[in-house]
C-alpha cells in the first residue's frame, strides 16, 4: 500500500471517529447519528409495531352485531402473543437512544439539549409500545419525558395525543379532556399561522427561540378527532362520538379508515332511530371498500334502513351468491326483519326460521333468530310456541349474548305454564280416548300406529333433504375459504359432535330431540279447549315393536286411574288458568281454562276455586260476576267462599273466631296438664259434637283420648274415640299419634310391659321458650339437603324477609332436616307452620313434608337422644 493510501485510509478513519463522537455538535456527527436513529430505530421499531398490529386486526373476529370499536386493541392475553415484536421494538429504540443520543445518556439530568432530531421520535415509540404492551405506567413516562424534554418539537404533540389516549385507557377522563384541550389550543394558534417549511436541522433549532411554540403538524388532525372519538366513546356519550367521527373524516386519508368509520356512524345513528342518516353511512361505507366481511353487513344494515327500494331484490341476489353461502343465517335474518316491519308476520316467521336453520356455526345469529320467533308468538299470545322458542335459544346463545338473562327468565316463566298445558292436554286426550268402547279404542290405537310409522317417515325424508341442503351450501362455499368453511373442516365437525354427545347424549335424529325423549300425537275430537291453539298430546314410547296394545296399556280404564288422571287434568287447567291470569294479565285465556273446568261433568274442588276467580275478575254487578256468585252460593253454600259472598267481613270474622280457638284449646290443654280431667272431657266432647268446623277438633279427640286414659282403668274405652279420629281426619298428625295409642292399647309394647301414660317426658314444655322449626326430608326425598335448603331460604326471604330467618340444613341420626330460627314464641312458630303447609311457591313438594316447632333446649335433648316419636307425641299434647 502506498503512502498516498495509507494516508487517505487514515483521514477516513479519522473522519469515522469524529462522526461517531456524540459529544461533538458537529453536521458530520449529526448527520451519521440522526440517520442511524431514523432507520435502526424509529423505522425498524415501528414496522415491528405496525405488522404486530396489522396481523392482530387481520385475525380478529369483529362483532358486527355490536357497534364496532373506533381501534381495536389486544387484551391482557391476546397482547402475549404480541411480546416478542413488542420487546423487540423496545430494543431497539433503547438502544439507539443509549448510542446516539447527543449528548450521551451518561449524565441525563445535566442534559439540557439534543442534537439528534430523532431521538424524540424513539422516546416515543418506547412509549406507544408500552401502550400496545398495556404498561401504560412505563408509556405515560415515555410521553411526559417527551413533552418535557422536546417543549418546542412537534414530537411534543405526538407525545400529548398518547397522553390523551392513554389517559382514556386507564379511564382518567378529566386528565385526557385537558390533554385534548391543550392540542385543540395548539391547532387554533397554529391556524392563523403563515406556512413555513423548516428542516429539523440544528441551524433551524438555534434559529428557534426557546419560548415559540412548534406549529402543529396536519398529518395529526385526523388522529387526534379520532383521539376525540375514542374519548366520547369510552364515555358512553354517543352524540360525542357522532361528531367528533364526522369531524375525523375532513382529514382521513386511507380507504379502510374511511370506511370503519362511516359503517361506525351508521351504527351509532342507527341506535339514535335516524335510519336516514345510518342508510347513507352505510352505503358510504360501501364506497370506501373496507373488506368483504364489513361490505356483507354494511349491505345487510342498508337494506334493513330502506338505503334501496329493491332491497328484498338485493339480498335475494346475495342469497344466491356461493360467497355467501356462510352468511345465509344472516341474510335470512334481515329479510324476516323487513317483512316483520312490513307486517307480513307469516313471511317474517319463514324467515327466521331459515336463518335458525342455516346458523350452522353461528350460536349468536341462530339465538337471535330463535329469539325473534319467540317475540312473535308472544306478541300472538300463543305462549307455548313462545317457550319453545325462548328454551331453544336459551340452550344455544353464548354466554355473552346481549339479552342472555332475559332469555333464561321468559323461558322459565313461561315453563310452569306450558307444563300445565300439555299436562292437561295430555290427561284429557286419555280420558276421551278411555271412554270409548273397546272396539272403538282398539280401531283409534291402530290409527295412531299408522300415524306413528307415517310421522317417522315424514321425519326421516326431511332430515335427508336438510343434509342435502348442508352438503350443497358446502359444496358451494367459495373454494378460497378452504377449512374454514365448517362443513370443509372435519376436525371443528368433530369436535361439534362430541361437544353434542357431551352435553345430550346419543339421541335419534328427529325433530324437537332435545325437548322429549317421546314424540306426542294429537287426539282432538272435539273443538280444541286450550288457548294455545295446538292439539292435545298422547305420549306414546317409540320402540320398534309399537303396537296397538302398548298405547292402549296407558290409558286410565280403572276408577283409581280415572280419578288421578282427572285430579292431574284439573289441577293443570287450574295452574294454567292462574299463570294467565296473574303472570300475564290474561284474563280472558285464564278465563277459558276456568270455564273448562266448570263445564267438566264430574266434580272437583277446583270447580269452586275457578268460579270464584272468574267472579272476581268482573264487577260485582256484572253477569259474569252474578252467575259465578248464584253458582257458588247454591253448590258451595257452606263453603268459605260462600260466607265471603254473604260478608265481605267473613275472613276477618274466622280469623277471629280461629285466634279464639286457639286461646280456648290452649286454656283446656293447661287445664289438662293441671290436671282437671272431666271438665278438659266435656270441652272436647262438646267441641267434637257441636263444632265441627273447629280448626282444633282432631286435637280435640286426641285430647279427649288422654283424658279417658287418666280416668279408665279398662284402655279399651279409648278405642272408639280413636277409631273416629282415624275415621275422619286420615293422614294427620293427630291420626297417627292416634294410631300408635291405639296399637299400644291392642297389642301392648313389644317388650310386654305395661303401658304408663303418666310417665314424665324427657321433653319440657314452657311457655317463654323462643322456638326453633325442623323441616324433615323423607329418605327417599330427591330433593337433597342443599336444594331443600335453598328452597326454604326463598320461601323465608318471600314470606318472612323483615325476620331475617337463619337457615341451616342438619342431619338428625339418618335423616336430613332443614333447620329455621328462631321465632319469639310458638304462636309465631304456628303461624310459620300454616303457611308454609298452604305455600307451594318456592317450596313445591317440601310444602307436604312433615315440619314441627322446638323449643332450643328441647331441641338440644332431641338431638342428643334421637327420640323423634316420644318428641311428636309431646308436641301433639303440649302444641
Amino acid at each position: 500500500m502506498s503512502n498516498k493510501q495509507i494516508t487517505l485510509l487514515g483521514l477516513f478513519l479519522l473522519f469515522l471517529v469524529a462522526a461517531c463522537s456524540t459529544e461533538k455538535n458537529s453536521l458530520l456527527s449529526r448527520s451519521y447519528h440522526s440517520t442511524t436513529a431514523h432507520y435502526n430505530g424509529y423505522f425498524n421499531a415501528n414496522d415491528l409495531l405496525d405488522e404486530a398490529m396489522k396481523s392482530y386486526r387481520t385475525n380478529l373476529k369483529e362483532d358486527y352485531y355490536s357497534v364496532l370499536t373506533i381501534r381495536t386493541l389486544p387484551n391482557e392475553e391476546e397482547v402475549k402473543t404480541m411480546y416478542t415484536p413488542i420487546d423487540t421494538a423496545i430494543a431497539k429504540c433503547t438502544k439507539v437512544i443509549q448510542k446516539h443520543a447527543m449528548p450521551g445518556m451518561d449524565k441525563p439530568s445535566k442534559k439540557k439539549e439534543e442534537h439528534n432530531k430523532w431521538i424524540d421520535e424513539n422516546w416515543t415509540t418506547i412509549g406507544v409500545a408500552n401502550y400496545y404492551r398495556r404498561d401504560y405506567v412505563l408509556a405515560m413516562k415515555n410521553f411526559e419525558y417527551v413533552q418535557k424534554f422536546f417543549s418546542n418539537d412537534k414530537s411534543t404533540y405526538v407525545a400529548e395525543l398518547w397522553m390523551a389516549k392513554t389517559n382514556i385507557q386507564e379511564g382518567r377522563f378529566t386528565e385526557a379532556n385537558f390533554n385534548l384541550a391543550n392540542l385543540d389550543k395548539a391547532v387554533e394558534e397554529s391556524t392563523g399561522k403563515k406556512k413555513k417549511t423548516k428542516s429539523k436541522s440544528k441551524k433551524s433549532k438555534k434559529a428557534t427561540k426557546e419560548d415559540e411554540v412548534a406549529e402543529f403538524p396536519k398529518k395529526l388532525r385526523f388522529e387526534l378527532e379520532i383521539t376525540r372519538a375514542q374519548f366520547f366513546e369510552a364515555k358512553k356519550d354517543v352524540d360525542g362520538e357522532i361528531k367528533a367521527l364526522e369531524a375525523s373524516l375532513e382529514f382521513v386519508k386511507k380507504s379502510a379508515d374511511k370506511a370503519r368509520i362511516h359503517f361506525i356512524l351508521g351504527q351509532l345513528y342507527e341506535g339514535k332511530g335516524d335510519r336516514g342518516a345510518a342508510s347513507g353511512h352505510y352505503n358510504k361505507a360501501l364506497k370506501s371498500n373496507g373488506g368483504y366481511e364489513m361490505n356483507f353487513n354494511a349491505r345487510l344494515k342498508r337494506a334493513l334502513n330502506g338505503g334501496s327500494s329493491d332491497v328484498e331484490k338485493d339480498l335475494n341476489k346475495m342469497l344466491r351468491d356461493e360467497k355467501n353461502a356462510e352468511f345465509k343465517d344472516q341474510i335470512y335474518y334481515t329479510l324476516g326483519l323487513i317483512s316483520q316491519n312490513e307486517g307480513k308476520e307469516d313471511r317474517a316467521i319463514e324467515r327466521f326460521t331459515n336463518s335458525a336453520f342455516y346458523s350452522t356455526n353461528n350460536n349468536r345469529q341462530k339465538g337471535m333468530a330463535y329469539e325473534k320467533l319467540g317475540d312473535t308468538f308472544f306478541q300472538k299470545k300463543d305462549y307455548v310456541k313462545a317457550q319453545k322458542y325462548y328454551d331453544s335459544c336459551a340452550t344455544v346463545i353464548p354466554e355473552n349474548y346481549p339479552n342472555a338473562e332475559g332469555v333464561r327468565n321468559k323461558a322459565l316463566k313461561l315453563q310452569d305454564l306450558v307444563t300445565a298445558i300439555e299436562t292437561a292436554q295430555y290427561e284429557d286426550s286419555v280420558q276421551r280416548i278411555a271412554s270409548l268402547s273397546e272396539e272403538d279404542r282398539y280401531a283409534f290405537a291402530e290409527k295412531m300406529v299408522k300415524q306413528i310409522k307415517e310421522e317417522e317417515e315424514r321425519q326421516q325424508r326431511l332430515n335427508e333433504d336438510r343434509a342435502r341442503q348442508l352438503r350443497e351450501m358446502a359444496n358451494k362455499a367459495e373454494e378460497g375459504a378452504g377449512n374454514k368453511w365448517y362443513w370443509n373442516n372435519p376436525k371443528a365437525k368433530e369436535e361439534g359432535f362430541e361437544e353434542f354427545k357431551r352435553q345430550w347424549g346419543q339421541r335419534v335424529n328427529e325433530d324437537d330431540w332435545r325437548r322429549s325423549e317421546k314424540p306426542a300425537l294429537g287426539f282432538n275430537p272435539e273443538e280444541d279447549t286450550l288457548g294455545d291453539g295446538g292439539n292435545a298430546p298422547v305420549e306414546v314410547d317409540v320402540v320398534d315393536s309399537l303396537t296397538p296394545e302398548s298405547l292402549l296399556a296407558k290409558l286410565p280404564l280403572s276408577d283409581s286411574l280415572l280419578q288421578s288422571s282427572r285430579e292431574r287434568m284439573m289441577s293443570a287447567y287450574f295452574d294454567a288458568g292462574r299463570i294467565y291470569q296473574d303472570q300475564l294479565n290474561e284474563e280472558k285465556l285464564a278465563e277459558k281454562q276456568y270455564n273448562i273446568i266448570l263445564g267438566k261433568t264430574f266434580e272437583s274442588d277446583y270447580k269452586l276455586l275457578s268460579a270464584y276467580q272468574i267472579y272476581k275478575m268482573y264487577d260485582q254487578a256484572a253477569p259474569q260476576a252474578v252467575e259465578q256468585k248464584n253458582y257458588i252460593l247454591t253448590n258451595y253454600p257452606t263453603s268459605d267462599f260462600a260466607g265471603y259472598l254473604r260478608d265481605p267481613d267473613y275472613f276477618l270474622k274466622k280469623k277471629e273466631r280461629e285466634k279464639l280457638a286457639q286461646q280456648e284449646y290452649l286454656t283446656v290443654l293447661d287445664r289438662y296438664e293441671r290436671g282437671l280431667f272431666y271438665p278438659v272431657l266435656l270441652k272436647a266432647n262438646s267441641v267434637i259434637t257441636e263444632e265441627k268446623e273447629n280448626q282444633y277438633r282432631a286435637k280435640y279427640f286426641l285430647l279427649k283420648a288422654k283424658c279417658q286414659a287418666k280416668l279408665n282403668e279398662d284402655k279399651k274405652t279409648l278405642l272408639p274415640t280413636l277409631d273416629s279420629l282415624i275415621a275422619e281426619y286420615p293422614g294427620t298428625d293427630e291420626a297417627r299419634n292416634g294410631a300408635q295409642m291405639r296399637d299400644i292399647i291392642l297389642n301392648g309394647y313389644s317388650a310386654n310391659l305395661a303401658v304408663d301414660f303418666n310417665k314424665p317426658s324427657i321433653y319440657k314444655y314452657d311457655e317463654n321458650d323462643a322456638m326453633n322449626v325442623l323441616v324433615f326430608l323423607e329418605a327417599d326425598s330427591k330433593v337433597n339437603s342443599t336444594v331443600a335448603k335453598t328452597r326454604v331460604a326463598d320461601f323465608n326471604k318471600e314470606f318472612y324477609g323483615r325476620e331475617k330467618l337463619m337457615t341451616s340444613s342438619k342431619v338428625l341420626g339418618k335423616q336430613s332436616v332443614i333447620l329455621v330460627k328462631e321465632f319469639k314464641s310458638e304462636d309465631e312458630a304456628a303461624m310459620y307452620l300454616a303457611q308454609f303447609k298452604k305455600t307451594k311457591k318456592h317450596l313445591l313438594d317440601l310444602q307436604k313434608a312433615k315440619i314441627i316447632f322446638i323449643s332450643t333446649p328441647n331441641m338440644k335433648t332431641l338431638f342428643e337422644t334421637m327420640k323423634i316419636e316420644e318428641y311428636d307425641l309431646f308436641f301433639e299434647e303440649k302444641y
